[in-house]
């Protein structure tokens, strides 16, 4: 209410005194400017440049939690109280495409660029997420994907080059040097791999999908999903071997979620481990084993060693509300965020990894330094994903973790156990 009398209080004295009226531009989003950490800071930094560039235009921060950003927009358009301006993550793009309560930022903002200029996205896949037809409810501000963290130290003492790592056999027989029992009790203190495979708070951190995916390019098809394939098969199998056979995992990984890889990685447990990209800046700073040296990542390997393979997006995206009154500053808002200058200030000050390809042939990102994001774009732009965000795929990972766990302990064979999570899958939907 008092955001009300606010609006018609600054309406009157601007009509009153003649002069232009002034917009606000309402941004809900999990940052909080007022907040230390890199990606708060360069959201203040990036406000304050905007309002400079369009003065009379000043921009309004209404910081959420983020897990309720996406239906608590949904909710806020259907009675008219949605912000100008929303973060929104990529598990509610679906809803967000069939809602109309975003604006179709392909007429208002896209197609208004020099020809091209799109084109400086290189995560192609991110890019057209939020696309429906010839429009575009969204549009790529902070990447993210699972990735393989590596300890460069590790590798250098069993002489392994992970540039050699190019197939899903090398990376298997790399974990096999890298599993080593130092106390000699028969149980390594230091595991090859690990990957978290809990049916609980996995958090799409998963290496089943760039498996499954290199090997069949319809995974999910009108929302169905086809798990019980040559490819899904073979990934399968391999994770369960990893534990049983080759010996580089422990089973601890069954009742192992992300954060708990993440920690046991960060403790000196594993030489390897599957984990959130953006958790890089955290992981390294945290590692008792000199993680600003030492920590490394690397491409998805292939089945033939040929190229890397599918980088699955996931993060964040920005949208317009549809109803704004304020659309057109809403809509300069976004170009603005999502433009080079903008790019630049969310990764030098937020340590996001750019997402225009431009930013990337700046000095500054090519110093030993941001070796890691040069991987990852590098990867991203060999190959990208997205599951697809019409459907619910809210645990996916957890169903494949399911059907590994389910062979690994001899409930079920490797085709049954993925007929199931296509069966749960369906379920959802």
């Amino acid at each position: 209410m008092k955001g009300l009398q606010f609006g018609f209080l600054t309406l009157a004295l601007a009509l009153s005194s003649g002069g232009a009226l002034a917009e606000t531009v309402t941004v809900w989003t999990f940052l909080d400017p007022n907040k230390s950490t890199g990606r708060d800071q360069a959201l203040k930094e990036i406000i304050g440049s905007f309002e400079k560039k369009n003065p009379g235009t000043t921009v309004k921060v209404e910081s959420q939690v983020f897990s309720e950003l996406g239906p608590k927009f949904l909710m806020a358009s259907q009675i008219g109280s949605a912000p100008d301006v929303v973060f929104i993550n990529i598990e509610n793009l679906g809803a967000l495409v069939k809602s109309g309560a975003a604006a179709d930022l392909q007429s208002e903002l896209v197609s208004a660029w020099p020809k091209g200029a799109e084109d400086d996205f290189y995560m192609r896949a991110a890019w057209d997420a939020a696309k429906s037809g010839n429009a575009r409810y969204a549009v790529p501000l902070f990447p993210g994907t699972a990735t393989l963290f590596y300890r460069k130290d590790l590798f250098k003492a069993a002489g392994i080059d992970p540039a050699d790592l190019k197939s899903w056999d090398d990376l298997t027989n790399a974990a096999r040097k890298l599993t080593k029992d130092t106390d000699g009790n028969g149980t390594p203190d230091i595991w090859g791999l690990s990957i978290p495979l809990s049916v609980e708070r996995t958090g799409g951190v998963t290496a089943m999908l760039p498996m499954i995916q290199e090997g069949q390019e319809q995974v999910w098809q009108n929302c169905k999903a086809s798990y019980d394939t040559e490819a899904g098969r073979r990934a399968l199998q391999v994770h369960v071997d990893w534990i049983q056979k080759d010996k580089v995992m422990s089973q601890e990984a069954f009742a192992s979620n992300s954060d708990d890889t993440m920690e046991q990685f960060i403790a000196g447990r594993s030489a390897m481990a599957v984990g959130p990209f953006a958790r890089f800046d955290a992981t390294a700073k945290a590692a008792a084993w000199d993680g600003a040296a030492n920590l490394g990542v690397l491409p998805w390997p292939t089945w033939d060693g040929k190229g890397s393979g599918p980088q699955s997006v996931t993060g964040w995206f920005l949208a317009a509300s549809s109803k704004s009154p304020r659309k057109k500053s809403a809509v300069a808002l976004i170009d603005y965020m999502i433009g080079p200058e903008a790019a630049r200030i969310w990764s030098m000050t937020g340590g996001q990894v750019p997402i225009r390809t431009s930013v990337f042939t700046d000095p500054h990102f090519q110093t030993p330094k941001y070796e890691y994001m040069r991987v990852m774009q590098q990867a991203w732009s060999n190959w990208s994903m997205v599951v697809p965000t019409e459907c619910n795929n809210a645990r996916i990972d957890a169903d494949l973790n399911a059907a590994v766990q389910r062979v690994a302990l001899g409930s079920a064979n490797v085709s049954a156990a993925l007929k199931e999570a296509e069966k749960s899958y369906m379920e959802r939907q």
